[in-house]
């Protein structure tokens, strides 16, 4: 049964892309959106946190690791990918900007493909083939059919203030986490990946990369002490990658039939799919921490405007 999951992975991840976000913009209006363009120095910094410190990280944990070829090329591949299906899902949890990820991804999407080849030309030359293209057609198809279409139409939902459009959004992403635990598992049981191939030392630096991604990103939010939500936002687009179209450029670059049959291509894809479990792992206690004090902060304004009306009615 895991055999064949493989081959429909990619399906999967489109299902729950469009379920996540039908729910999700079943809870947006496009004043969210504008709310963004209005504060345009949140997006421009977390895209360039994401687009020019990560995929430089990346060389430096390689080199600081002493990582092999197809090691390397993986973190470089994995730090030039946009934000992926789930920082949605992790931005809701944690009370983030939700508006403030879908721009990322889809404006990092677009910015992609230039990025993507402009990145691994820079930075893995030796390894990347010349008349290498990034399969626009494809990328953009994927945009707009999963992502964008989807979110218009829960945004429709809301805007027409559907009566039924919040227990329609609990739905669609309830049933989406059931899709990524079918991933999980289908991820898990088809041993595509064993932990232990490469020794410690290569788990451990991929690790050390997502979590200096996230907190490298997050930096100037703290320091500046700008918006918690806008902060936790550009932590998780920085950690959760698109790692579908990570494995659809590595096949394109990198094809190997078979397991085993390219050293190069083999390390690509353990990093992509090693990273996949790690950045779960690393996302899920900022969201968590970053809800609890969305919490705080909630409970503490209805503190105030309790203390405020007690005051007037006196």
């Amino acid at each position: 049964m895991f055999d064949a999951y493989p081959q429909h992975e990619y399906h999967f991840a489109q299902v729950q892309l469009i379920l996540f976000m039908l729910g999700m913009g079943a809870t947006l209006r496009l004043e969210d959106f504008t709310a963004v363009v209005r504060r345009p120095k949140y997006f421009f910094v977390g895209a360039a946190g994401q687009f020019l410190a990560t995929p430089l990280l990346a060389v430096l944990v390689s080199s600081w690791f002493g990582l092999e070829p197809g090691i390397s090329v993986g973190l470089i591949l994995v730090a030039a990918m946009p934000g992926g299906t789930l920082s949605k899902v992790f931005t809701y949890l944690g009370r983030g900007n939700i508006a403030l990820s879908i721009a990322l991804t889809g404006c990092g999407t677009l910015a992609a493909m230039v990025m993507v080849p402009l990145l691994l030309r820079t930075l893995a030359a030796s390894y990347v083939p010349a008349n290498f293209d990034m399969p626009v057609g494809r990328v953009m198809l994927d945009l707009a059919l999963y992502l964008l279409l989807p979110l218009g139409i829960g945004m429709l939902l809301s805007r027409l203030a559907v009566p039924w459009r919040f227990a329609f959004s609990k739905w669609c992403i309830r049933l989406g986490f059931v899709v990524v635990v079918v991933m999980v598992a289908g991820s898990l049981g088809s041993g595509r990946i064993h932990p232990r191939e490469y020794g410690w030392k290569v788990p451990l630096a991929i690790v050390l990369f997502c979590v200096l991604a996230q907190q490298t990103v997050m930096l100037p939010f703290r320091v500046l002490r700008w918006p918690r939500a806008d902060c936790l936002t550009v932590g998780v687009e920085a950690t959760m990658r698109n790692l579908n179209l990570a494995l659809l450029l590595k096949a394109l670059l990198f094809p190997a039939l078979e397991k085993g049959s390219d050293a190069l291509a083999d390390g690509v894809l353990f990093v992509i799919l090693y990273y996949a479990g790690v950045a779960m792992v690393v996302a899920t206690p900022l969201a968590l921490r970053f809800r609890r004090m969305a919490r705080r902060e909630a409970a503490a304004s209805d503190g105030l405007q309790a203390l405020a009306s007690t005051a007037s009615e006196g």
